[in-house]
Formats: structure tokens, sequence, C-alpha cells
């Protein structure tokens, strides 16, 4: 191996601090990539600047030499290396000698492996002549070295790659990863030749860039574990064992030995022993390889071992230093850990610890040898950076020494180390800062020694100057000026006196200087707040000096003696400096005390005493407490901070009132008895009530403030929802079974369920105004009233309240208020007051209400005092101003005014009134465009005041009031007052244009007029809300109205005018005109002349016929009366004249009542135009008539209208009635128990009789309200009967007035006096209907809506009903009736033509009447999720459906229902809770019923009772027509002549004599008679007798061909005999059309029904004016039929049973074989049909139409009014006639056939 490596180069470094070097050169120069090396050994001694690196092949040194730098990366920055060829070449092979300085590692050479059976492993050599072989024979290696293997290759592919090239299994291998090599060891040298010549030619080495050759033949051995043993003791044991030993290199800190023999053949003996020993004590044996640089341990290869640990001493001060910086430690720390090493700082040394991953490093072994050397050298170099300054101070010094050192070097990277008992003082730290700082110690050191020899020499003396006198004198220049002298001196001020210390010479001479200048101060008495003064006498002079004075360099001082407070101070001008300071800096606060409870309470004395320690510094706070007030003294900041806290606890425990408002009392009821759990969170803190839509909590503020928002939680938690049923019956459902439904409610959801009186909200409690004493209204719409009551209770959004200037709501009406509102209002008005400050007499402030107050605001207004008058007098009228104006800011449109200064400002008493009065009428008037009020109440609960006020009001604003009466429930008839209107009085003139023009003035509003068009003045900017008119029109029409203005998008120009619809006006469309204001004249009068020319003609061409407008712009536009009044008039003429309207034919100027100078000016002007228009004096005259409208009438009742009155006269029980007001005729003291008065009595309960006898002793005029009793009443009027009829009139009068007074809407009224006062049934109902004429025309707009007379005698029935027929209205349609005609017929004959009956009217078209409107029920539900309340909703919802039944009813009779039918629907409806809806859709008449199913039930027997009896009313009226058509019974009285009796009467006498009754009762004239039938007399009571007698009109009228028939008998069919010419005729008109088989022709004979058509026949050739009326026509019937219509004739009411395409009417063919077919000629049950041949009066007919009931007019002319008399299906060419009267038809052949 000599010449292996035969090519050096010389390799400089530039650095050699650097780990495992060595290892890294033989990486670097071994690397064919990085600078083209190879295979080479590196020769190198630590810390040398060069190393030798020598190369196997030239070509690998040629190659390095060529690259021109050379560089190795390191983990921190390059080694940069220079390469050039050696001087001198060394030898190839070190001599022994050379081993003591350097060693050699190969890098190419291979290591063998241990044998594989035994650990030590075997020489690997071969020699060729075996063991026996001479010594010169050449050994053959039997390993071989494998080179260049890469970092990312591992043993098992070495194992793998040795595989593939010997193609055996039979060598060892052993890998040395940290010099890129691995040795493989064969069993012989011919096989490792083998394997060194293929490697060459395998692909996978030649790829790899391995390299390989035979590994030497060595000639050492390492022996490992040789423990104590010496070099001699190895050298003889290994020369004994195996031969001469050339050299024993010991390691002892791994305890091993190289032994290199002489011959190589020793180390083959050596190794043929398998165990050595030396003194019985086992060494173990390896081969070693020089160029390896290591031994082949096989199996055996030994583990590495940490190296030993270190002590390292230091410099005990940069050893605390280092524990005490950690930064500095953790460098020395991080430089170690470069070396594998740990520090650990001890007291007084440094121990170096390798750490134990240095075992892992791929050069651990060659880190290891180098370690210990390595960390000393390091660990040195670190801490040279460091180092420490010992100072040695003296002893007395010592102490002053290291504490000015350290304060020294407070901020230096250094610390101080003291050792006391060395007398040293020890600075460390790094190098630099120490020297740095050095020069600096050493001059302390010695500074400190110098003062403490003065120390020794000085003395302290003490003088008596304060320290804070002392102070002064400083900060005026003494101190300066005595240690300008005295640099030495020290002056100490320590309370109370000032320590001087220095020579004694110094000490004197300060002394006196100092005395004088405290002489020279100045002195002041302290001006503060008396409390502030208390405080400072106790306490200490310095400390206050200190903290008010000094601390805020205030040059002053404080002397304290006695009750005297003193300020010192160099000049007066500091002396007023701390004067000013103290006034800012101390302050005392006073709390007021709200509630003085608090003040007892433990927790307020605790809360006293800590703010009263916690604020004792600077300057302690003093706390003053009284009943009503807490005084905070002190410090200003100190003070305000406590007069927080102690104001905030004053507040927060005050007891007060909140209330939490919640959306109904269901939620109410729901929180106080379904979830109560939030209870538990507010129980022990407040006191919860349950009130009205809210829950109330009292407590101390800040626990009602914290349970209010748990209650508001809690309510806001709660999900509340209503449900709105609007079924009939539905309330009564759930009121009958509330109980139960509720509870299974709560049961199966757990939500509450109230039902409550309106839908949407909670119980409707609206507190109704009181009745004023006096109201009126002004023009601009504001309602005036003064009324008596509690202002407390008054329902009105805002109220006044009225305090003293002391702002104390303490007495009168001001405490009343604050008591109903709660504390609450205190304190926000106290907040207002803050806000606003100090409030002056005439001053108010609004603020919320609140508690049980009914207003929405509270103005707090301060009085004036009454001292100067005038002056008072002014306040007094801006508070009322001020109020009312605050009102209105606020958005309230209702104020309630007290007497404001009455009583308590001591107001003259009515003066205060009148100015109060006067001051609301200026602001009225002031405010006229744009006032919001609509009401403005006087109120007060004193009766003088009252009074006061109301004669103030009249005083102001005229006698132009309603008086109303506030008294008791013991009521009297009040006397009429002189100031109601009538509506005659509102009337003020008339005249009509020869045109047709009418023109009305008129009194009243605009805003009610009824004609289809009114004019409204509206200003600029288009706002409704501005001028009175205006507004009025606005609150009528509804807030619709402006944005129908608003969308018209107009301009606003003087002129303009705006279409819009009435809204809820009674007008259809409202023209809105812009009027301009009179400025200029001529320019404002064309353009409201304008105005009212566009008004006429937009009317007109609008088609409207009637308009309404006020005196436009007589008001605030400035106009003059007279000018508008002209203007006004003059258009309307010119309208009138040029246009000669088509449509508009009136045109009423509605003047405000109250305006007398307008009113004035317009009657003038109308007199002066119309000299001869009627005016008021004669409008009674204008109308023709009774008041009454046409009567209606039943068999028991006559019903009239007197506007919108109905009045009605029944017969019937009065204790059944349902009116609000049922009137008892009683006596005097209302205890009658007879007649009427007995009846309501009873029924009305034994609680009435009791009220009626206590109300009867007392004093009363004439009549008194109790409550009903049982009765279905809501009161009974009591009063004392009378017989006299103009007593029953009064009695009347005054009944009704009361009802109209009270509001109530409806009355019923006994026929008073008829009973058992005997008087005249004509005569009572004369002065009944004269009562109720009088009062209601009197008042026009009165609350009542039905007037009944309820007559228990039936026969006074007609009394009643002559005497309203007397008031019943003129037809104004009626014609002079003069002379003969078919219109003088009378009704009894017309109702035969017609069909229809005299007395009711004619229902021709159809028409439907809703069901009254039902009040929807409303429940309201709580629960606490949505899904339970839905389910709640549900519940109710099922409930009701199964409740709820709907029932229709289908009759023709519906039809003949007359309007009491309909009132007793209505009643039905009112009574039972049902819905009834009426349906008449001729020819299908419905009437359906919704409600519960019992009543729905009810309801429908009812409705069939009354079509029954409708039915047989109808009957009775036929009857009655066909008996007046057949005879006419006729009475005669004495003297007189004969006169035919009414058409019920005949009938009456006609069934009789058919019945052949003997005797017949019947009236006349109201007289009862007894008939003696057949022929009379008629004789009354009294004996009286009448004649009687009967004309038969029948009697030759009838065919003579007819047969005679049997007596008491209406009809009878008669067979003709076939042949006979009779026969053959009917038969020929059946054949003609129809070939079926006749069986027999019979003639049917009605005498009645032949006389009705002959007269009808009469009557229809005198309308028609020919006589082609008659014809003969077929009718197919049903055999059930035949009788029927042999009987009674056709009946219309059947049609449409088969077919109505023409009309509702009787069907007749002109073809017997349409009438033939089977579905008119129904066939009996042996096929026989029936037809008849008729004769019908078909006159003259058009073509019909279905759903027709009667046919069309004739004609459109004026004067024509007759109908059609029948109608046909086809006009030209007709096969059918329909009649609609069935005395058109006459059946007279009834034909059966087949």
């Amino acid at each position: 191996m000599a010449g292996a490596h035969s090519y050096p180069l010389l390799v400089e470094l530039e650095e050699t601090d650097i780990p495992r070097l060595k290892i890294k050169l033989v990486k670097y120069f071994q690397s064919k990539k990085s600078n083209g090396g190879g295979e080479c050994e590196v020769e190198y001694e630590n810390g040398s600047r060069t190393a030798m690196v020598r190369f196997r092949r030239e070509e690998d040194q040629r190659n390095v030499l060529a690259k021109e730098s050379h560089q190795i990366s390191l983990e921190k920055g390059v080694l940069k290396l220079t390469v050039r060829l050696p001087t001198e070449e060394k030898p190839s092979r070190e001599t022994p000698s050379d081993k003591d300085n350097k060693k050699s590692d190969v890098a190419a050479d291979k290591q063998p492996t241990a044998d594989k059976s035994n650990p030590t492993a075997k020489v690997q050599t071969e020699t060729e002549g075996g063991d026996d072989d001479t010594a010169d024979e050449e050994p053959c290696s039997t390993s071989a070295i494998l080179g260049s293997i890469s970092d990312n290759t591992n043993q098992e592919f070495l194992e793998m790659l040795v595989e593939n090239i010997t193609k055996s299994h039979d060598f060892t291998l052993e890998f040395f990863p940290d010099i890129s090599s691995a040795v493989v060891t064969f069993q012989s040298g011919k096989e490792n030749a083998n394997f060194v010549a293929k490697c060459p030619q395998n692909k996978m080495f030649t790829r790899k860039g391995f390299s390989v050759q035979p590994l030497e033949v060595t000639t050492q051995v390492l022996v490992d574990d040789i423990l104590h043993f010496s070099e001699e003791v190895l050298q003889l044991y290994f020369e004994n064992e195996g031969g001469d030993v050339e050299e024993v290199l010991l390691n002892e800190a791994h305890q091993s030995a190289v032994i290199t023999f002489k011959d190589h053949r020793a180390v083959q003996k050596i190794f043929k022993k398998k165990k050595h020993s030396i003194k019985k004590e086992e060494i173990r044996v390896y081969p070693f390889y020089k160029s390896l640089g290591v031994a082949l341990y096989g199996k055996d290869k030994p583990s590495l071992k940490l190296p030993a640990d270190i002590s390292e001493p230091i410099d005990s001060a940069v050893l605390r230093y280092l524990a005490q910086n950690k930064s500095a430690a953790e460098a020395i720390c991080s430089e170690m850990d470069k070396h594998f090493c740990i520090v650990n700082l001890g007291q007084t040394t440094v121990t170096l610890s390798p750490v134990s991953s240095l075992l892992k490093q791929k050069d651990a072994k060659a880190i290891i040898k180098e370690w210990t050397d390595t960390v000393k050298s390091a660990f040195a170099q670190s801490v040279s950076k460091f180092k420490s300054l010992k100072l040695y101070p003296d002893s007395d010094a010592w102490k002053e020494s290291e504490k000015k050192i350290r304060e020294m070097l407070l901020n230096e990277n250094v610390i101080v180390v003291p050792d006391k008992d060395r007398g040293a003082l020890s600075v460390a730290g790094p190098v630099s800062d120490v020297n740095r700082l050095e020069k600096s110690l050493s001059e302390i050191i010695n500074k400190i020694a110098k003062t403490i020899h003065r120390e020794k020499s000085s003395k302290t003396e003490e003088i008596k100057v304060s320290p804070s006198v002392f102070h002064l004198l400083c900060q005026d220049g003494l101190m300066d000026k005595l240690l300008l002298v005295y640099p030495e001196l020290k002056l100490s001020p320590e309370s109370p006196n000032l320590n001087i210390t220095g020579l004694g010479e110094e000490i004197n001479a300060a002394t006196k200087v100092i005395f004088d200048a405290v002489l020279a101060l100045k002195r002041q008495n302290l001006e503060i707040d008396k409390n502030v003064l208390e405080l400072l006498k106790d306490e200490q002079q310095e400390e206050l000096t200190d903290a008010l004075l000094t601390s805020h360099q205030i040059n002053a001082a404080f002397e304290i003696s006695g009750n005297r407070v003193q300020l010192l101070a160099v000049s007066d001008r500091d002396l007023s400096h701390a004067q000013d300071h103290l006034g800012q800096l101390l302050t005392s606060q006073y709390i007021h005390v709200e509630d003085s409870n608090v003040l007892k309470k433990p927790e307020w004395q605790h809360l006293v005493s800590h703010l009263e320690q916690a604020n004792s510094k600077p300057c302690r706070t003093r706390i003053n407490t009284t009943a009503q007030q807490v005084v905070v003294s002190g410090y200003k900041d100190s003070v305000l901070k406590v007069q927080q806290q102690l104001g905030d606890f004053l507040t927060q425990n005050a007891h007060i009132e909140e209330t939490v408002v919640v959306k109904a009392n269901a939620v109410v009821k729901y929180l106080e008895d379904f979830n109560t759990s939030w209870m538990e969170k507010v129980k022990d803190k407040v006191r919860v009530s349950y009130r009205n839509e809210a829950i109330c909590l009292s407590g101390s503020r800040v626990n009602v403030t914290y349970c209010k928002t748990v209650v508001d939680g809690v309510v806001s938690a709660v999900v509340f929802d209503s449900l709105n049923v609007c079924k009939s019956g539905v309330k009564k459902l759930f009121q009958e079974n509330e109980g139960v439904y509720f509870s299974a409610i709560k049961t199966q959801t757990g939500c509450l369920v109230q039902l409550v009186d309106k839908p949407g909200g909670g119980q409707d409690n609206v507190k109704q105004v009181p009745t004023p004493l006096y109201q009126l209204k002004m023009p601009g719409g504001v309602e005036i009233a003064v009324c008596k009551a509690d202002m407390c209770s008054y329902p009105m959004q805002a109220v006044v309240s009225p305090f003293n200037q002391d702002l104390k709501h303490s007495t009168g009406l001001a405490a009343a208020l604050l008591k109903a509102a709660g504390p609450q209002l205190q304190d926000e008005f106290y907040k207002m007051k803050k806000t606003k400050g100090q409030l002056k007499p005439g001053d108010c402030v609004i603020t919320n209400a609140g508690g049980t107050l009914c207003c929405q605001k509270v103005i707090h207004a301060v009085a004036p005092k009454y001292e100067k008058p005038q002056q008072a007098s002014a306040q007094l009228n801006k508070v009322v101003k001020g109020s009312l104006e605050a009102a209105e800011n606020h958005g309230c449109v209702s104020v309630a005014l007290p007497s404001i200064g009455r009583g308590m400002r001591c107001f003259p008493l009515k003066q205060c009134e009148l100015t109060i009065v006067k001051a609301v009428k200026e602001y009225c008037y002031e405010n006229y465009d744009d006032i919001t009020l609509q009401k403005i109440h006087f109120v007060n609960n004193d009766d003088i005041a009252v009074q006061d006020m109301v004669a103030a009001v009249k005083q102001e604003f005229g006698n132009l009031s309603v008086v109303h009466s506030q008294q008791g429930p013991h009521l009297t008839a009040p006397m009429q007052s002189v100031s109601q209107s009538t509506g005659s009085d509102l009337y003020l003139n008339r005249v009509q244009t020869k045109e047709g023009v009418d023109i009305v003035l008129t009194k009243g509003n605009l805003e009610a007029s009824t004609t289809e068009v009114i004019v409204n003045t509206v200003s600029s900017d288009l706002d409704l809300n501005r001028g009175a008119v205006s507004q009025a029109i606005l609150r009528a029409a509804g807030p619709k109205l402006q944005q129908l203005v608003d969308a018209q998008s107009a301009t606003g120009n003087d002129g303009e005018i705006i279409v819009t619809d009435g809204c809820q006006l009674k007008s259809k469309k409202v023209f809105h005109a812009v009027a301009p204001h009179y400025k200029d004249q001529a320019t404002s009068e064309k353009t409201l002349r304008g105005i009212f020319k566009d008004c006429l003609n937009m009317a007109e061409d609008n088609n409207l016929t009637s308009m309404s407008l006020s005196a436009i712009g007589a008001g605030n536009l400035g106009f003059p009366k007279d000018l508008v009044a002209s203007l006004m008039l003059d258009n309307i003429l010119e309208f009138s004249k040029k246009k000669h309207p088509k449509h508009l034919k009136k045109v009423v100027i509605v003047l405000y009542p109250s305006d007398a100078q307008t009113i004035q000016a317009f009657s003038d002007e109308f007199q002066k135009k119309f000299p001869s228009a009627s005016s008021d004096s004669t409008s009674s005259t204008q109308s023709k008539g009774g008041p009454f409208s046409k009567i209606t009438s039943t068999s028991d009742m006559h019903e009239t209208k007197m506007g919108n009155v109905t009045i009605q006269v029944v017969t019937g029980d009065i204790t059944k009635e349902t009116a609000d007001v049922i009137v008892n005729s009683s006596n005097e003291n209302f205890t009658l128990k007879s007649g009427v008065s007995k009846a309501i009595l009873e029924a009305a309960g034994q609680a009435v009789e009791v009220e009626c006898r206590n109300l009867g002793a007392e004093p009363n005029q004439g009549m008194v309200l109790t409550s009903p009793g049982n009765l279905k009443c809501k009161k009974i009027l009591h009063l004392a009967g009378q017989t006299d009829p103009v007593k029953i009139n009064k009695t009347v009068k005054d009944a009704l007035l009361i009802c109209v007074k009270s509001s109530f809407t409806s009355v019923s009224f006994p026929a008073i006096g008829t009973g058992q006062g005997n008087a005249q049934a004509r005569l009572v109902a004369d002065a009944m209907l004269d009562a109720v004429t009088d009062v209601l025309s009197q008042n026009t707009s009165s609350p009542l809506t039905t007037v009944r007379i309820v007559i228990f005698q039936k026969h006074m029935l007609k009394d009643f009903h002559s005497s309203m027929q007397q008031r019943e209205a003129a037809d104004p349609d009626s014609k002079d009736k003069r002379g003969w005609s078919w219109g003088d017929i009378g009704s009894k004959i017309k109702a035969i033509f017609t069909g229809e009956s005299a007395d009711k009217p004619k229902k021709d078209k159809d028409f439907v009447i809703d069901s009254l409107k039902v009040e929807a029920t409303c429940f309201h539900i709580c629960g606490d999720t949505q899904a339970k309340v839905d389910s709640a909703k549900k519940w109710i919802n099922d409930k009701i459906s199964q409740e709820y039944h709907s029932m229709e009813i289908e009759d023709n009779a519906i039809h003949s229902f007359s309007d009491a039918d309909q009132q007793k629907i209505l009643d039905m409806q009112k009574t039972m809770g049902i819905s009834i809806r009426t349906v008449s859709n001729k020819p299908k008449a419905t009437i359906t019923i919704e409600g519960l199913s019992r009543d729905v039930l009810k309801a429908n027997t009812e409705i069939i009772k009354m079509m029954s009896r409708v039915r047989d009313e109808e009957e009775l009226n036929r009857k009655v027509e066909l008996v007046s058509a057949a005879a006419d019974w006729q009475y005669q009285q004495s003297g007189f002549q004969f006169q035919s009796f009414d058409e019920m009467t005949n009938f009456h006498l006609e069934e009789a004599l058919q019945q052949n009754l003997p005797t017949v009762k019947v009236t006349v004239k109201g007289q009862d008679y007894t008939v003696t039938m057949p022929k009379g007399p008629a004789t009354d009571s009294q004996g009286n007798n009448l004649e009687i007698k009967r004309i038969d009109k029948l009697k030759g009228d009838v065919p003579e061909h007819w047969d005679l028939m049997q007596p008491n008998v209406t009809n009878q069919a008669f067979p003709l005999q076939a042949g006979t010419q009779e026969y053959d005729e009917i038969q020929k008109l059946f054949q003609a059309s129809c070939k079926q088989t006749i069986i027999k022709i019979e003639r049917i004979q009605n005498p009645a029904l032949w006389s009705g058509l002959q007269v009808k026949k009469r009557d229809m050739e005198v309308r028609n004016g020919h006589q082609n009326n008659e014809r003969r026509l077929f009718h197919g019937t049903s055999e059930d039929t035949v009788a029927t219509i042999n009987d009674r004739g056709f009946n219309r009411s059947y049609a449409g049973k088969n077919a109505a395409c023409y009309g509702n009417g009787t069907y007749f063919a002109v073809n017997a074989s349409y009438s033939a077919s089977n579905t008119y000629s129904k066939p009996n049950q042996n096929g026989e049909k029936f037809m008849y041949v008729c004769r019908v009066l078909t006159g003259d007919f058009a073509l019909g139409q279905q759903g027709m009931i009667v046919p069309p007019a004739k004609g459109t002319g004026t004067i024509s009014t007759g109908l059609y008399d029948s109608v046909v299906d086809n006009m030209a060419n007709p096969s059918m006639f329909v009649v609609f009267h069935d005395i058109q038809a006459y059946p007279e052949y009834l034909i059966t056939f087949k």
C-alpha cells in the first residue's frame, strides 16, 4: 500500500477553528461532483493552517488543481481553500516514529468485517503455503475495500450488489458511513481477487461510481478493555503470544492500545487464539488497519462513550452577573452548545457537561477525542467578555456607598455584589461597561468619604417654624440665599418645627434670617362656605396647607387657631390668589332627600361612613345629614364624586312605582296565573300589583328598575295574539261555556284565553266625557265646554296642573294629579325643570302622564300671584296660551283647563275664570287657520267655580250653547232650551230662477251637507288642516281626502279647483278651490268670480244635480262680506240664464250659524236681488201634507218614518219589548199594581218594585228611571198616567226628551189612559202622535231611531192607524182626480185587476237584505310559544266549527214578506245572536241562517211559521178578491145611503152565508155589530140597527149554456156529449194540432173565476182601446192539480215548475200538440193525460225574458205608466203566451186523452 496514494496536493486553510475539519476535507476531495477529485487520504493536525491530500490517481490530482477556487460549505458561512503542489514530496509511507505526531485516515480503503462465527475478527490474509509456508512468501489479502460510497447508500444495497457481482453469499460486509467506505471479506484470496476484477465490469457498480481495491495485510491489532495494564505488560504478553512487537501505543481515555508487530504473521498467530486474558482478566483483540484508521470489530463493535464533565473556576461576581442576566448566560450557553456542551452555573464554579446528542453525530468518535480541549478553550473565550471591579469603601461609608453606587448603576447593565466581610463592593458585567464606569465609581467612593467626615463635625438645632411657613419662605428665595452663603447647610422642615444642621456659626446666622422673614409674612381671615369653614377647623393646618395650597403651587399657608382660619403669604397678591383658589377648590353640595326613609337604612349609614373614610385624603370630606337634605363639604372633586354616589343611593333607594304597560289584560292574567316563574326574581325586591293592561311595580328605584327590566323581558317573551271571529253566536257560545272551554285549552295547550269586548284590544275602558253644563262650537270647529268633574279621571289627551312658584305639587289639584300619576310624574317634572331652568309665573312645561290618570300629557303651569292685577292677568293669559300651544306641539287635540290661580293664588273670584276664557278665545282666533285643537274643556269639581266658568263663557262667547243636565238617576222632564235650533231655525231664504234652479240660503255646517257636491276652500299649500271650514270637512271625510288632493299634483295657484271624491262625506264630490287673499281688489274679485263660475260649470258638466258652498272669502281671506254675497248670487243667476242647466238644479249657500255678520250680509243681498223670495217666516207653508212618510201595514202593525226615526203602532205584550226604554203608565207613587203597570212590575221583578217605592217617596217631577229587572230593555221609565189628552201629550213629550237627552235609541209606549182610564183611543192616538211629531221635529239629530206604541186591545189599532194617516205626507205625484176615470176605481177593485194588496208596497225588483253586521268576537290568547298559541286558536276554531251551523230556506213565500216581517227577522238576529240573509232573486227566494245549531233551528222554526202565515194571508187575500168580485155586502145607517163594507168584512159576511151561519159579528166605524144572516139587520150593544143587503155581482153574468150547478159549491165539471156542437168545437180545436185520442171533454163551471175574468176583460178593453184581448189557448197539467185549478184557477206562484224561459208567470200554448207532451200533460197510472182549453186575456203583448215577474212597460213617455198584458216567445208568430195575473185565465174545458 506504500505507493497507493502517490499524487499529493498541499491545501492551505483560511480558518482552523472548525469542528471535524479533517472529515470535511476527506469528503470534499473525495467528491467528483464538487471538484473532480477521487480516492485520497488526508493528513491534518488540529489547529494547523495546512493539510496534505494524497490521491490514488494522477488524473484526480490534475482535476483538483485545474479548478480555480475551492470552498467547503459550513453551518454558518463557508471555508475557503487554496490548493497547490507541495514544494517537496513527503515519503509515501510513514515511519513508526511519525505515529506520535500524526495519524493517517484512508478514505478509500476498505475495512474487513469480523468472522460470522467468531466475534473476534480473523486476520484478512492468506499465504500460498498455508501455516507451514516460509516467511518469504507474499501474503494474499482476502478483503477488498469499496470506496466513493454516497451518503444515501445503505448496507442492504451493498450486500445485494456484492451478491450480484460474485453470484455467492459466502462473504461478510462491514460499512463505514463516516469515511464513505465498506470492507468485503471472502473465504480466500482468490475469491477476493476475482471480486476486485469483476467490479468494474458491473453496470450498477460503475453507474454508482464506486471504487474497489484489495485491503492491505495488517501488522497491527487493537486491544480493548486493558484496564490498568502498562505498555510493558502488553508488550510482553503479545510477544509471547504472537511475535516481536515493534510498538505499543496506549489510549487511557478509551482503555485501549494499538500493538504493532514486526511481521504480519504474528498478527495471524494472535488471531488463531480464540480468547486472550492477562492475569485472568479477559481482553479483546481486533485487527487494526492503518489505511482505514479503524479496527474491524465485526459483531463486537464497541459503543461510544460521552467524555467526562469538566469543572471550571470563575469569578464569583461574574458568576452572579451571569446568574441574574439571562441573556448573557444564554449567549454563553448558545456558544457552548455548538461544541455539544451544557453549561451549569454553580455557586462558585461552572460545570461543563457533554450532551447526549454528541453520540449521534456521524464523526462522534473524532469529536469525543477532542471535546475536552475544545470546550475549555471555547468557555474561556466566552467568559473573557465579562469582568468584575472591586471597590473598598470605609466601613463608616459602606452603607451610603452601596446606596449611591446602586443608584448610579440603576439603569446600567451591571450588578453590585457586596462582600462586607472582606470590605469589598464588586461591580460585574460586560468588560466594556465595567471599564466605562470604573472612574465614576471611584469618584463616588471618595465623595462619600468626605461627606462622612463633615457629618461627624456638624450639629442639629430646632427652631419653631412650621414646614408650611418655611415652604413659603423658600418660595420667596430664602433657601437659595442661605445656601449661597452656606452651601453645606441643611434645613429639614419636620412638623411642627424646622431642623437646621451644620456648623455652629452657620446655624446661628441662618436662624436670625429665618425669624426675620416669618415676621414679614402677610395674613388674612379665610372667607368661604360655612360648612367648608367648619370642616377646615377640624383639620391639621400643615396637612391642609400641603394638600390644598402647596400641592397646587399656591404660595400661601393655613394658620388655624381656635375658631379662626387665616391665610399666610408673602404678598397680598398671593393671599388673594389663595382665597380664589380655595373658593374654587373647596365646595359644599346640597342633595335633596326624595324619601327620608332612605336615611334610616343601615346601608345609608354604612355608605356615609365609608365615603367619609375613603375621601379623607387629600382633604377630608364631611357629610352632614338632615331629614330634608344632605350637605357634602370638602375637596371639590371628592365632593362631586360623593354627591353623585349619595345622590344615586338616595335616588335608587327612594320608593317609587313603575308601570309596565302590556298589550292586553290577557297578558297580565297570563303572567299572574300561568307563567309565575319570573316572580322568584322579583318577589323579595318589589311589590307587584296587577292593573288594567298593566303590571305595577313598587319599591326602591334600583329594584323597580331591575325588576321592570325583568318584567319587560317576561312580557316580551309572552306570545300574544288575538283571534277575531265574525260569526253570529260565537260570543254567546263561549260566554256560556267559558269555564269549561278555556280550562280545556289551558290543559291541552298551556295557553290562557280571554274573551274580550272589543276586537284587537283589551277591555273597553275608555271613559266617557261627562255631559257638559255648557257647550258650544267656535267658527274654527273647536269645541268649548264647561264640565263639573274630577280632573284626575277626566278623559282628555292633556290636562293642565297649576302649582306655585316654589314648584311643589304639595296641595290642591297638583297634589291630586301627582298622587294619581305616581312618583314618576314628579321625577319627570324635576328632570324637565333642570333642563328648562328656573320657571317663572306664566311659564309652563309638559311631561308624560302615568298611573291612573286618563290623560296622556300633564302641562305644569306656574300660576301667577295676584299682587299686581295688570301683571298677574297678563301672566295668567300667557300661561293659558302657553298651555294650549304646548298641547298642540305635542300632538294633543283635546285639553282640560282648571281655574288656574283660583284660591291658592288669590285671584278674585270670577276674574280668574274670565281671564282664562278670554285667553282661550284669543288663542283660537289668533290661530284660526292653523289650530289643531278640537276640544277645550273647562273642568272643575267645585260648584261655585263651575258656575263662574259658565258665566265667563257665556259672557265671552254669547248664549250659543246647548245646555245639558248632569243630574243623577232621579230624572225629571227638562224644560226645552230656547237655544235649541229646530230645522226651521236654520232655513233663511229660498228662490227659484226662471230656468228652474233653486237657490237656498241656510245656516249650518258645510261638512254635513247632503248635496251631490260641496265647495271647499283651501290654501295655496293644499293643506286641508288649515282653515276652519277645510278642517271640518277633512275631519268628516277622513284622512283619505288629503291623500286624494295630494295625488292630483296641483300647483296651488289662486283660482285653481281640484276635484276629489267625498270619501266619508254625504256628498259625492268635493271641489277644493284655492281662493286668494283680498289684496289687489280687481285681481282678487276676478279670481273669486272665476271660482264661482268654474264650480257651477264643472258641476253641470259632471251631471251633478245639487251643490253647497260657504261664504268663500268672507273670513280670514279678507273679502267684504257683502261683496262675496253679491258676486256669488250674480254668478249663480248668470249661470242659470246662460246655461239653462239640465242637471244642476239646486245651489245651497251654507252659512255658519254663529257668524251673525255674514248671515246679515247675505240676507240683505238676498232681499235686494229677490224681494219676493220665501223666507223662514213662510217656510212652514211651503210643504204639503204631514210629517210622516207613507204608511205600511200588516194585520198587527202599522209603520211609518219621520226623518230617520221609525214609528210603529203594534198589537202585543209590552213586557216582551226589547227597546232601550219601556214606558210604564203608573200612579204618582209609581206603585200601581193594575193594568199595564201590574204586568210590567210583575214581569220586571221585586227589585224594580222596591226601587219604584223608594224613588216615589223622594221629590220628583212625575217620572223616574229604574233598572230593567227581568225585562229585556235597558231602563224602565215610570210616569204618572193621565187620561186628559192634553196631559198625555205633555207626558209623552217629556218622556221622549229624556230618551233623547240620555242617548237612548228606542222606546216603547203603552196606549196611555186607554185601559182603566177609559180614555178614547182616537184622542189618545192623536195626543201621543202629536207629541212624537213635536219632539222629533225639534230634535232632528237625536239618537232615537225607533218609537213604538204597543196596544194590548187590538181593536184600538184602527184608531191609531187613522191618526197616522192624518199625518201622512201627500203623494207628490198625485193629480187632480176630478171626473171619472179608471184611476178612480177603489183599492179593492184595483186589487182584483193587479193581484196585489192595496196597502202593501210592490216588490217587483230583486233585492238582497244582508244580515246585521256581526260584531267580531275577540279572543286574546297568551302562551310561551307561537306553536302553542296557534294550537289554542285551532282549538277555538274547531269548537266553533263543531257548534256553528248554516241553513238555507228556499221558498217563494219570502217574496211576500212585509217590512214588519223583515223587521222581525232583524229582531231575531238581535235576540238569538244569529245572522239571517234574505235574497229575493225571482223566481228564487232564499233565506240563509247562520249561527249556533240550536239558535239556527229555532230561527228556522220561526221563519217557517212566518212563511206559513204569509201563504195563509195570500190565500185569504185571494179569497177576499174573489168574493169581492162575486158579491157586494152593504149597510145603511139611518138617514144615510147604503155603503159597502170593507173587503174583509165583505168576505166574512159571504163566508157566513156560504156556511149557513145564523149571525156574524162585524165592526163599522169602530163600533161592533151583530148581523143576522142572511138579510140582517146589524145590531150593536146599544140596540142600534143597520140595514143589510147583498148585491150579487155574478147574477146574469155567466154563460147561458152553462148547466145549473148544485147549491153550496164553488165549481162543478160537466161532461160534454160527443156529437154536440160544443163537443165538436173543442174537439176540432184540439185535433187541429194533436191527433191523440180524446177520452172525454168536461166543461168547468166556476162562477167566481168567470166573473173575475169578465171584470178584467172589460178593464183591459177600456185600457187598450180595442176588444181583441181574449184567446183560446191550451194548458197541459197533471191529474193531481185538476181539482185545484178547477176551484182556484191558475197560480203563477208555481211558475218555473216545468219551464220559465220567458218570465215567471203561467204559460199557455197556441197548439194543443205542445201542451200534450209528457213534460206538461203527465199521464196517470192508466196512461190518461189532461189538458185545459182556456180563455186567456192576452191583450197587448211583448217579447218575454227569463226572470220577468211582470210584463214590461209600454213606451217610454212620461205620462204612460201602463204595462203590457202578457208576453210571448216570438212576436211575429207566437207559440205560447205568459200571463202574470191569475185572474187573466179561465180553465174553460178539461180534455182527458191518451
